[in-house]
């Protein structure tokens, strides 16, 4: 099946080319400039912290210098920028390879957009190797991951037939819950929207037992140093987070490919009922119109399929409809969902009191990027359901 965007299944020489992607490839190009670019401009925030320190009076920076030593701390700070940056550079030069564009392509698009390149979406990319890929985000994957992946085992039972179910992941960010359920036997498809995010995850799935150059724990990673409130020491601020806690299976990454772009308009028509399960974790509150998530969701599905949700309802930028958690429900109801009952690994009843949703739409605290070192809590009541397709 071809895609109108940018579809790979794993391939050994990890390259391929992207010929004819117009205003897509200026997204590429856009991406890779702000990897470029995040010494720099990360770099230029501590000089602007340095510079604010500066307005203080005499006194105030005497006992600062004598107490606690602020502009030593701005200047270990900058040396860890430079570990941040072999990370940016390999992602960069990773997909430069994999798009096919050459560094002189790059530079000549950074001379004419000296502005390209969103550099809080670096960061938040790079911040998801924690989450996903590290030791330090186990308490978060261990809070949204086992109950959906013991749900498609028991759906599935059967380990050696797992490879013709057909299991899509959108909103998939750096593909750890889709890596996992590929080690399964699933075959697999990750999908996701952000370019930055689409780089760092075609990094991170280079570094597969087949790569002799790849290693656990290889990359160190300051996932603090863009964002100093909230730090209970200075240590905690400056520590760094090694990643990758295992290397992807050369063999699961068979069952596994990503693609890019847009999840309401990639895949249809011509992936129309073609999917056993849709699988949306921290995803369907991403939509402008969450209706259309719910159709396209239907739509993917073949008559029978499965849809699993866990999540909140956090509705992000210019939304044109905020619906409640029941006005979601009924509206997948009417759409052609039935709901099924969930066991208490999802968490606790949410309506207890609606005798046609009790026992079938749970929540459980999940945290998501959760510094346990640090001191805000970020966390949801992530709500829980597993649905079916009408035929």
């Amino acid at each position: 099946m071809q895609y109108p965007i940018l579809l790979s299944y794993f391939h050994p020489n990890d390259a391929v080319a992207v010929t004819g992607l117009s205003g897509e490839r200026g997204k590429v190009l856009a991406a890779l400039a702000g990897y470029s670019m995040y010494k720099q401009r990360t770099a230029n925030e501590l000089h602007k912290k340095r510079s604010a320190y500066n307005k203080l009076k005499a006194h105030h920076k005497s006992l600062l210098a004598s107490t606690i030593k602020y502009v030593p701390k701005i200047s270990n700070a900058t040396k860890t920028v430079e570990v941040n940056n072999k990370l940016a550079r390999a992602i960069r030069d990773h997909g430069l390879r994999y798009y096919n564009i050459t560094p002189f392509e790059l530079r000549a698009y950074e001379r004419m957009q000296r502005s390209a390149g969103d550099h809080k979406h670096v960061v938040q990319a790079m911040k998801h190797f924690v989450r996903d890929w590290s030791v330090d985000g186990v308490h978060e994957r261990d809070a949204t991951f086992p109950q959906i992946l013991k749900t498609m085992v028991s759906l599935f039972p059967r380990s050696p037939g797992r490879g013709d179910v057909r299991v899509l992941v959108p909103g998939a960010g750096l593909g750890r819950l889709a890596y996992e359920l590929a080690v399964r036997g699933f075959d697999v498809v990750a999908n996701e929207y952000s370019v930055y995010v689409n780089l760092a995850y075609r990094y991170m799935f280079s570094l597969h037992t087949g790569n002799p150059d790849a290693k656990t724990d290889m990359h160190a990673f300051h996932p603090n140093i863009n964002w100093w409130s909230h730090q209970r020491t200075t240590e905690s601020l400056l520590r760094a987070v090694t990643f990758p806690d295992t290397l992807p299976s050369r063999e699961a990454l068979t069952q596994l490919k990503l693609v890019e772009g847009d999840f309401l308009t990639v895949f249809l028509p011509h992936e129309k009922e073609a999917f056993d399960v849709v699988i949306t974790l921290f995803f369907i509150d991403t939509a402008r119109n969450i209706v259309a998530y719910l159709e396209t969701i239907y739509t993917l599905l073949k008559p029978g399929g499965v849809w699993v949700n866990l999540g909140p309802l956090l509705y992000g930028t210019a939304p044109w409809v905020e619906l409640s958690l029941d006005e979601v429900l009924a509206v997948a109801e009417k759409i052609g969902f039935e709901l099924m009952m969930l066991g208490e690994e999802w968490g606790e009843d949410t309506f207890p009191e609606v005798e046609h949703w009790k026992g079938k739409v749970r929540g459980k605290l999940a945290g998501y990027s959760w510094d346990q070192e640090g001191l805000s809590r970020n966390a949801y009541l992530a709500q829980g359901w597993v649905a079916r397709r009408g035929m």
